[in-house]
């Protein structure tokens, strides 16, 4: 993942480790001493010094600045398997392998605001568009949830979640569909990448 185009954070082969790449200074650091719990995911925060990693079941937030850990959000899932933070960067969502997706409004709690079971297989991607009020979801069920996520700017509002549109088209591979998703940066298109090995764009 890209913070401001300059730094960019991976996990290691073991998925116990997160490595920070500074791309101007040619540095690299290694955050943590110890991780805990298999990480699956870590993101940055679109317009705050704060780090997103995603273990099996909790979502750990790091202020990068001070170097420490600012909230523990809790999964409720068995096994957490991807993540994404809303642009304006209030609200998350975390889906699973027990094919269930959560919603994080963290104004609110460290708890879900919402637990959509949508899916009949694991979760494998999901992401926010980057200007439209509209999240999707893929799944070893081979199809992509388009679902409107709207957040108000009223914080008395909670955000609105209406499932929209079931996208197919992928085949099914043994016990793999669609792995991941992502939306196109100004259009209302998405793609989808299926371990069938074909990638679709749906306008």
């Amino acid at each position: 993942e890209w913070y401001q185009r300059r730094v960019r954070a991976m996990r290691d082969s073991t998925a116990c480790s997160v490595l920070i790449h500074n791309i101007i200074k040619h540095t690299s650091q290694k955050p943590f001493n110890k991780s805990k719990g298999q990480i699956q995911q870590v993101e940055f925060h679109p317009n705050k010094p704060f780090f997103f990693v995603l273990s099996q079941r909790y979502v750990r937030i790091y202020n990068l600045v001070k170097q420490a850990m600012v909230r523990k959000l809790i999964c409720s899932v068995k096994w957490a398997s991807c993540m994404a933070i809303h642009p304006k960067g209030d609200n998350l969502i975390v889906g699973s392998y027990d094919k269930t997706l959560v919603w994080f409004d963290m104004d609110l709690s460290v708890k879900p605001y919402k637990s959509l079971a949508q899916h009949k297989k694991a979760i494998r991607s999901v992401c926010f568009h980057p200007k439209y009020p509209l999240y999707a979801s893929c799944s070893d069920d081979s199809s992509t949830i388009i679902t409107h996520g709207m957040v108000y700017n009223d914080l008395v509002k909670n955000p609105l979640v209406v499932p929209v549109k079931v996208l197919r088209g992928h085949k099914d591979n043994a016990k793999y569909g669609v792995l991941s998703n992502i939306f196109h940066p100004t259009q209302p298109w998405i793609y989808t990448g299926g371990a069938d090995g074909d990638i679709w764009l749906f306008v």
